[in-house]
């Protein structure tokens, strides 16, 4: 950002943001917005990371299970312009995407996340190839499959997330993991095969942060699959 007073008031939305003054940060950056417009037009670059802070300040102040109309705005038009100036499978794009879908599918619109989390994984691939952080998104992208109801292309992006990550020494990535691969194989009715993956999920959780209420979830999840390949027995 070539200009040192937008430099200086996006520095002090970050501060704003960082130290949870979240409507003080949306005044600051819609004013900004509307100076960039009117001094430089709707279309400016400049424009891409104010709309961006100033989703993630209106996102702070609402449940996140909600996503209100100007988060949504803001992250479609930093979107669009990001796209315009940078390209499709750039990373001022990827970075908004990736926004845009975690929004989107805590909201209900898993379909439409899934879109957007499929261009940050094709980007993150180009851009950083077979490591960390293509696990990370593909984890991403398999969540929000998961929640959309796609369960086998959840459960292959899961499994292809594992095979990255194993070895890495991140042992709640691949917890996360594990338990959504769990959930998937419980979705589509293999049981049994979600025992083992689940009882593997559980017993880490419960040796790493005890007997708590996240724990109770997956333990309810995994006498499900038990339960499910108990009933497989008997029929």
């Amino acid at each position: 950002m070539g200009d040192p007073h937008l430099a200086e008031a996006v520095s002090r939305a970050r501060e704003l943001l960082r130290r949870g003054a979240y409507a003080e940060a949306e005044e600051l950056l819609s004013g900004l917005i509307h100076d960039i417009e009117s001094r430089l037009g709707d279309r400016a670059p400049e424009l891409i990371n104010p709309l961006y802070q100033y989703a993630r300040a209106v996102s702070q102040q609402y449940p996140w299970t909600t996503l209100p109309h100007r988060e949504r705005a803001a992250l479609e038009r930093a979107l669009r312009l990001a796209v315009e100036h940078h390209g499709e499978e750039s990373r001022p794009a990827a970075r908004i995407q990736e926004a845009l879908a975690l929004s989107l599918n805590s909201s209900g619109e898993a379909e439409l996340a899934c879109t957007h989390m499929m261009n940050v994984v094709r980007f993150t691939e180009l851009a950083h190839g077979d490591g960390v952080l293509l696990a990370h998104a593909l984890g991403g992208l398999a969540y929000m499959l998961l929640d959309a109801g796609r369960w086998e292309e959840a459960l292959a992006t899961y499994e292809r997330a594992s095979g990255i990550m194993s070895g890495r020494g991140d042992e709640l990535a691949e917890f996360t993991l594990l338990f959504g691969k769990g959930r998937c194989l419980i979705e589509m009715g293999r049981h049994a095969d979600a025992v083992p993956v689940l009882e593997r999920a559980y017993t880490w959780f419960l040796g790493r942060f005890g007997d708590n209420r996240r724990a109770k979830e997956l333990l309810a999840w995994l006498d499900r699959a038990r339960l499910g390949a108990a009933g497989a027995l008997e029929t």
